[in-house]
């Protein structure tokens, strides 16, 4: 060792005495040198940093009879480590960490293309024909025995951790494969559906025996207004299906003029008025108007398997079963969620004086009264109710008569303090002379508030009408009759429905646009039209338009701004238009009453299971939140299990048997 060390100062000093840069060029020669000491010497020429790993030990043989430049110097470490079985892993802070090359492909070596010679990187192969496994085993044996292959069915990738000389073979190997090797094929169907024959060609190359990649890059593309198959693969695999596709249209042509089709997703009832249509146009396509035994169709339906059933020639079946095949395909759900949101404030403000004035039988004070049919209460009856009773009381003997002037005089006056809201005051009684006098004032300022919210949904099929109702059914009388001699009076009746009514039909457009025909009515019950009929007054509020709306966004249908205000007054002529003086023969009421109405819906479409039951988990969390502070009623996690069974909760609401 002593040895070598000597020969690297040596020619080092020669390289420096002779005006050579250090860095340039180099001899190495090591003879059974130990690997540290050699790792040592080319940190020092390279100025690289090295991380040893402890077990990494071994004699080093390198010998070099010409100068060597210091990129070469650095290679030819890296291929000396490799043939010790060791190899170089760059770390993120810069440095090399030397390990076993067993363990390297594990340390995630940089992805890097450019590099070259015996350093460990990863190269990730992006392929666009080949079949990413049938590459993955062809590669696998050119790589070295501690390397690294990665490959999925499905992705289109190839990842190898190698030596950078080894991948750039790979690479060739990679590149020679993914071609595109491929034929096309088209075939023209007489007897035989295009979308029929292609499930047959697809199911046949997923059965077993047919397990080889070639096979299962097979493509079919079925083309309905042709009739006609586009066949893509390998050359040798079109070729042994297309007996089987040739064979199976000729067999067609014999099968007889009867056949069903079954529906997978759309109505036979609703489908049979259009196909019968279609039939009646193809044949005067055909110019046979008049119905022979080649052109006569006959279409019906069976509603129990909800099929079709075709009697017609084999040309003309072909020709309906395509119709079919491009009507019968699943349709998206749409789930509308509608917010009614009123707001209504109502204010009212009363100010008036009532006073009745008498004389009696010793003055002469004339009768004089103000008294107010939109005030409470009565002046009359109250004074009324006082002079009868005083009366009474001073009078001699019991006067039946007297006694029930006062009771209906009473019961007045309490019906009209029972009227009474607000702020009263008053005083009555009796002059020396046995005159009457009574005055009362009173003041009201009430205000209200109301906030109604409403939130009908309901999920309907693409282009199905459908409609939500909650409310009540409430007579209305129509007609009235009697019978001679008033016998036999009759009376008939009509119910209508009064509350939350939604009316909707959705149409899912392109580009997941829903087109929405809507009907959205809010009605309640006002209330008798007067004290002294039985027919009643309903108000009610209706939006009947058509929009566009994104999946998922809310629009704002429509809204009403409503403002009423009734101002009433009652006066004495002449004395109420006295300026100050006027309050005191005068009676003012006004009211004021806002509503604020504004109706918001929001679309979803529901494409799939996993949407539905999105939506599902969403309401139900929603039922059971509300749930969870209500201890006496049972839970819907109870109601659910006990009438529909575990099965039936959602998966969200399936885990806890409570609510939150």
């Amino acid at each position: 060792m002593l040895k070598n060390i000597l020969k690297i100062i040596f020619l080092t000093a020669a390289i420096a005495f002779s005006g050579v840069t250090y860095a340039q060029e180099h001899v190495l020669n090591y003879r059974d040198a130990d690997i540290r000491v050699f790792i040592d010497d080319i940190a020092a020429l390279t100025g690289k940093t090295f991380i040893i790993d402890p077990r990494v030990r071994g004699k080093v043989n390198v010998v070099s009879s010409a100068e060597v430049t210091s990129d070469g110097v650095f290679q030819t470490f890296l291929s000396a480590l490799r043939v010790n079985g060791f190899t170089v892993v760059q770390t993120a802070s810069g440095a090399l960490k030397i390990v076993p090359d067993d363990e390297a492909a594990q340390d995630a070596g940089p992805v890097d293309e450019a590099r070259r010679g015996d350093q460990l990187i990863t190269r990730v192969f992006t392929l666009k024909f080949a079949d990413p496994l049938a590459v993955q085993a062809a590669a696998k044996p050119f790589v070295f025995k501690n390397g690294r292959t990665f490959a999925r069915r499905g992705m289109p990738h190839l990842i190898v951790t190698d030596y950078a000389d080894n991948l750039a073979r790979i690479g060739k190997l990679v590149a020679s494969m993914d071609v595109d090797q491929s034929v096309i094929r088209t075939v023209m169907l007489e007897n035989t559906s295009a979308g029929e024959m292609a499930d047959i060609a697809l199911s046949l190359s997923a059965q077993p025996g047919f397990e080889d990649n070639s096979y299962q890059t097979l493509s079919v593309i079925p083309l309905e207004s042709s009739n006609t198959l586009i066949l893509k693969g390998q050359a040798e695999v079109i070729d042994a299906f297309l007996p089987v596709i040739m064979d199976l249209d000729k067999n067609n042509a014999s099968r007889g003029d009867l056949r069903v089709i079954y529906l997978k997703h759309a109505s036979a009832e609703k489908l049979l008025p259009m196909l019968e249509t279609i039939t009646q146009s193809i044949r005067k396509t055909d110019g046979k108007t008049q119905p022979t035994a080649s052109n006569e169709v006959t279409v019906s339906t069976y509603s129990g398997a909800n099929a079709i059933i075709v009697n017609a020639a084999p040309e003309m079946q072909q020709k309906i079963s395509s119709i079919v095949r491009m009507l019968d395909v699943p349709r998206a759900q749409v789930l509308v969620e509608a917010i009614v949101v009123e707001v209504s404030e109502g204010a009212a403000k009363e100010l008036g004086v009532q006073y009745v004035l008498a004389g009696g039988d010793r003055d002469g004070i004339p009768f004089t009264v103000a008294n107010y049919s939109n005030t409470a209460p009565n002046v009359l009856a109250a004074t009324g109710a006082l002079v009868i009773d005083d009366d009474s009381g001073s009078g001699s003997g019991n006067d039946s008569g007297s006694s029930s002037t006062s009771d209906l005089l009473k019961a007045a006056a309490v019906d009209s303090l029972l009227g009474f809201n607000g702020f009263g005051l008053g005083v009555g009684g009796r002059t020396k002379g046995g005159g009457v006098f009574g005055v009362i004032l009173n003041a009201l300022a009430s205000d209200t508030g109301s906030n109604i919210l409403s939130t009908p949904s309901i999920v309907t099929m693409d282009n199905e009408p459908a409609s939500f109702l909650s409310g009540q059914e409430i007579p209305f009388t129509t007609g009235e009759a009697l019978g001679s001699a008033n016998s036999n009076p009759f009376r008939t009746v009509d119910r209508k429905n009064v509350g939350i009514q939604l009316e909707v039909t959705p149409q899912v457009n392109e580009g997941d646009e829903i087109r929405l025909a809507i009907r959205q009515e809010i009605s309640s019950i006002a209330g008798p039209i007067n004290s002294q009929s039985t027919d009643l007054i309903t108000n009610k509020r209706e939006i009947q338009t058509t929009v566009r709306v994104k999946d998922g966004e809310i629009v704002v249908l429509g809204g009403l701004i409503q403002q009423n205000e009734t101002t009433s007054v009652d006066k004495v002529p002449f004395l109420g238009d006295i300026p100050l003086l006027g309050r005191a023969f005068r009676s003012d009421s006004k009211s004021t009453q806002k509503t604020n109405l504004m109706i918001f819906l929001r679309p979803t479409i529901l494409r799939g299971s996993e949407d539905m039951s999105a939506v599902t988990a969403r309401k139900y969390d929603y039922i059971r939140a509300k749930q969870a502070g209500v201890k006496s009623q049972m839970p819907i996690d109870e109601l659910v299990r006990d009438v529909m069974g575990r099965g039936a909760l959602p998966v969200e609401a399936a885990t806890d048997g409570s609510p939150d």
